[in-house]
């Protein structure tokens, strides 16, 4: 009898990709869009697992945003993100699914810490301020299944990505990750003649990226594992300079125009980037590297979300 899957969050960039993967892969999976459920309401996630009681669940949902809309909107992503954490594991917990994996990110590492980054570092030292919010709802629901987890023996285990990246990305500019948002700059100056891209902070700052079809792989490499870590980290391998990446995109979207940096908006941490030895122990790594995921990324967006795009 096949298991079945709850993906919270399967309209998301993160959760249609799991989707598309695991459907491949001939998983049942629960359809549960965002029209069928609000998981921050406490009641509803309840008797949605009573009705269905899937046997895997994956947490993918969440609001996400960049560094500007963390900073403005540090209550929201609070209350959201730490009720739908909190709703889907207790849920877990109590209608006894046999394996939850929750998705937490890298950005919820202290600010200052020993790098690259391992896994014990979480709540080492204080957060980043930008993305406080987001850090400590994301931070809430992991640390309860933790703790359901040791007293319980639950196979529950939580994921931190890098900097995710790939199809279903937010590429509104108000409230976009740094990559959506300079492929989209980028684009659009040469589409547009603009004679220059401007890019929020110095440029300094280095993060590392992952593909989410590679963190796609990861979660299906870890449904078949039943492991004693409570966190692992999935990162990409690969760090630059924001600076860096500027160039790479520039580079690829064939722009002529100059990048100017814009110092007044928040760089953010200086460095952000994990140690991934323990899932690379097991046996899985990453299959696309940035500058070839960077290629279909700006395709994509040229081909498929510009045409679409109200200006």
């Amino acid at each position: 009898m096949k298991k079945k899957v709850l993906i919270a969050g399967q309209e998301g960039m993160v959760g249609s990709s799991i989707y598309k993967l695991l459907k491949k892969k001939n998983f049942q999976i629960i359809e549960c869009k965002r029209k069928d459920l609000d998981f921050t309401n406490q009641i509803s996630v309840d008797r949605w697992f009573k009705k269905y009681r899937p046997n895997i669940v994956i947490n993918a949902a969440g609001k996400v945003g960049g560094i500007l809309d963390n900073k403005t909107f540090q209550s929201e992503y609070i209350f959201i993100n730490s009720m739908i954490g909190l709703n889907i594991t207790n849920c877990s917990m109590k209608y006894n699914v046999e394996k939850l994996i929750n998705l937490g990110s890298a950005c919820i590492y202290p600010k200052k810490t020993k790098q690259p980054i391992k896994e014990t570092a979480l709540l080492s030292s204080y957060l980043e301020q930008t993305n406080e919010g987001y850090a400590l709802a994301k931070i809430i629901s992991l640390k309860y299944s933790q703790h359901l987890k040791r007293k319980y023996k639950k196979d529950f285990i939580s994921l931190m990505p890098a900097n995710l990246y790939g199809k279903g990305d937010n590429f509104d500019l108000k409230s976009s990750h740094v990559l959506p948002a300079l492929v989209k700059k980028f684009t659009l100056a040469k589409i547009r003649n603009i004679p220059y891209v401007e890019v929020w902070g110095t440029g300094k700052v280095k993060r590392e990226f992952l593909n989410v079809e590679d963190l796609s792989s990861a979660i299906y490499f870890l449904l078949k594992r039943k492991l004693n870590q409570d966190f692992i980290n999935i990162g990409g391998g690969e760090h630059y300079s924001i600076k860096s990446i500027a160039k790479i995109i520039k580079r690829i979207i064939n722009y002529k125009g100059k990048i100017v940096f814009n110092k007044k908006y928040p760089d953010g941490v200086k460095r952000r980037q994990l140690d991934s030895k323990i899932i690379k122990s097991l046996g899985w790594k990453p299959k696309i590297t940035l500058k070839i995921g960077l290629k279909k990324y700006c395709n994509y967006y040229l081909k498929e979300i510009y045409p679409k795009e109200n200006f």
